[in-house]
């Protein structure tokens, strides 16, 4: 395969490099330039609109603010010239009256920050204008304190009588702290409305002078004031109160700060808001001028929807990038296709390697099943194997069918059918194979579908197959050594166990009979003491391989004890039949045996016992033949002859002096 460079594939399109680089290179460069240009200018015209609708959503609520505390204080001056006409009627020295006007005054939230409407009676005095406050209502506010507080020592409220006294009109103290009227210290102001004789205002000034009567006073706090505003007053805003025109610390009436504002840590004073978010006006208010300082805070922009202008800002930055980064994908596209295809290949050729490596050093074989041409392709270690020729590199699959074990062919055939139709998602079989020397081995083949057809139809299927003769060697030897003696190789009292009770359904099932015979060796206890256990193990191996040569294919033999022995006789049997097998094994025991250099001989008891003359379950029949064996144990050798397992009936003396029985279940010793 031909391989290009950056020049090499710039050449093979007619491109020079100065091309290429441009096409690679200044692309994205420009459409990341375009993006950003495009991004600035949106940025800034929604920073003009979103100032345009701070500034109108700022002076709305300027406007509404300055409205709202010039109604608050217009609701207060309202109420003194209520006061004021009620005392012009009923004099000032009427206190009775005047506590229950008071009282009766609907005193709401119109009116918060009120602490009281005093009565201030004017005082001849030769040092200047003095001032007395006659009464204060509503009474609970009343003190004695105050009472005797001289007003004309306090200038600020002295001068604003005598501007109310000479104007004729509502008057507005300068800031006050509340502590100089003896009522708790914050800040304020007092309004005061001059009484005068007759109830008429008079023309001049002079004639105001003669004609006062008293004063209405009412001292407001400011922050209770403000307070009642709460509701109204927009979130996100900050907002400073000051006595006069001037923004001084020292004047100040009120101030509340945006939640969303912090302090600065070291003490500073913050940076002010933008132009658009910041303002002052000026209240008039009974001669005196206030000014409100309103300032936006941080979440002022957000509730009015102003604040998408650093969004689009960070939005546009980011889409630049983005298409500057699909423009130089879109550019060096095919270049890169070429170098990923070229790093996958390598890629590839080296797991291939590392597989194959892994798999041969792994002693496994490789296949490969092309299903539509019927054809499997496969590995050298495979065809080893399966006991085929290195050569040719691949065979039909009926071929690979033949060389299974018949008996394993239908159960590999089926798993590989599910396989291939999909209700298995892998393939996994032992099975066995031909080998050397008229054997069969055991094999473990895995394998999946990795292609399939539009249809969902198997096209390939590839695996493994692996040599697992010696673990099902190991496996069957275990299982071996679970249901059989160690010694002798018969079988243990489990395996034997079970194969009486199986036979003893099977006879009560068909009604036919079935043997045990119980085997004691005599005098094997001396033989072993004397000769050691060595001898005593090959003489029970010897005697375990007589008593297997003279039973039937069909008869089962096992060893229960250290030298005690049964056989289970079953198939077509009789108790002539039984007799002759029980007379066989006796005889093969008692034959001479060369163990070595030593020559021994010895002789077994037995006991016999059919079902189901003898015994219907496993203890009877057990019972009744070790009491046949234990029976002739006692009574010696007896007679060996004709009808000794028949009926009882008239025959020969045994040598004892005992007539042979022919009772069921009864067993014999040597003679």
């Amino acid at each position: 395969m031909k391989r290009f460079g950056v020049s090499g594939f710039s050449g093979a399109l007619g491109l020079s490099p100065q091309a290429s680089w441009l096409r690679w290179r200044g692309l994205p460069l420009a459409v990341l330039l375009l993006s950003l240009g495009l991004t600035l200018s949106f940025w800034h015209s929604e920073q003009v609109r979103e100032q345009a609708v701070q500034r109108q959503a700022f002076d709305s609520s300027l406007r509404e603010l300055s409205e709202r505390i010039e109604q608050r204080m217009a609701a207060q001056q309202h109420l003194l010239q209520g006061v004021q006409g009620f005392l012009s009627v009923h004099g000032p020295l009427d206190a009775a009256a005047f506590q229950r006007y008071v009282d009766a005054l609907p005193l709401g939230a119109d009116f918060a920050g009120l602490q009281g409407i005093a009565v201030v009676l004017p005082q001849a005095s030769r040092a200047g204008p003095a001032f007395k406050i006659q009464q204060m209502e509503p009474g609970l506010l009343r003190n004695r304190a105050l009472m005797a507080l001289d007003l004309g020592s306090l200038p600020a409220l002295s001068q604003t009588l005598l501007q109310a006294r000479d104007s004729g009109h509502l008057a507005l103290s300068p800031l006050l702290n509340l502590r100089e009227l003896a009522l708790p210290a914050q800040s304020g102001f007092a309004l005061a409305l001059p009484i005068y004789r007759g109830g008429r205002m008079p023309a001049s000034i002079e004639e105001r002078r003669q004609a006062l009567q008293a004063w209405v006073l009412a001292p407001v706090a400011a922050a209770e004031l403000m307070a009642s505003l709460y509701g109204e007053l927009p979130a996100s805003l900050s907002l400073a109160l000051f006595d006069g025109q001037e923004l001084d610390e020292s004047r100040l009436l009120y101030r509340r700060a945006d939640a969303g504002w912090r302090p600065d840590p070291l003490g500073l004073a913050e940076a002010p808001p933008p132009a658009a978010r910041q303002a002052s006006e000026f209240l008039v208010l009974g001669g005196r001028t206030w000014t409100l300082q309103l300032a936006a805070g941080p979440g002022f922009a957000a509730r009015h929807g102003a604040d998408y202008a650093p969004n689009v800002l960070r939005a546009g930055v980011v889409l630049s990038l983005l298409l500057a980064l699909l423009a130089w994908l879109l550019g060096s596209a095919r270049e890169r296709a070429q170098a990923l295809a070229e790093r996958m290949t390598q890629a590839l050729r080296e797991s291939e390697q590392r597989w194959a490596f892994a798999v041969e050093g792994a002693g496994d074989g490789v296949w490969d099943w092309h299903l539509p041409s019927g054809q499997l392709g496969s590995s050298a270690r495979w065809k080893q194997l399966m006991g085929l020729p290195a050569e040719p590199a691949a065979c039909p699959i009926n071929q690979v069918w033949g060389l299974i074990h018949p008996e394993d062919l239908a159960r590999v055939q089926s798993e590989a059918q599910a396989c291939l139709e999909g209700t298995a998602a892998q393939f996994s079989v032992e099975y066995r194979v031909a080998g050397p020397a008229a054997r069969w081995n055991w094999v473990l083949a895995r394998g999946t579908v990795v292609e399939r057809s539009l249809q969902q139809k198997p096209v390939r299927m590839i695996g493994t197959l692996s040599d697992i003769n010696a673990r099902r060697q190991s496996e069957e030897r275990v299982r071996f050594m679970a249901l059989h003696d160690p010694l002798t190789e018969l079988a243990n009292r489990a395996h034997f166990d079970e194969r009486l009770r199986f036979a003893l359904a099977n006879a009560r099932r068909y009604q036919e009979p079935i043997g045990l015979i119980l085997l004691d060796l005599d005098r094997f206890k001396p033989i072993n003491d004397q000769f050691g256990h060595a001898v005593g193990d090959q003489l029970l191996q010897t005697v375990a391989r007589r008593i297997k040569a003279a039973v039937r294919e069909t008869d089962t033999v096992g060893r229960i004890g250290g030298d005690e022995f049964v056989v289970l006789l079953t198939g077509p049997l009789s108790r002539e039949s039984a007799q002759g097998v029980a007379d066989k094994i006796y005889t093969q025991v008692a034959q001479p045996m060369e163990l070595g250099s030593l020559r021994l001989e010895i002789t077994c008891s037995l006991g016999l016992a059919l079902f189901p003359e003898d015994g219907q379950d496993e203890l009877s029949l057990a019972k009744s033949a070790d009491d046949a064996m234990y029976r002739n144990k006692r009574a010696g050798r007896p007679w060996l002859g004709e009808g000794r397992y028949g009926p009882p009936s008239a025959s020969p003396a045994s040598p004892s002096g005992n007539p042979a029985s022919g009772a069921a279940g009864e067993g014999f010793t040597s003679p």
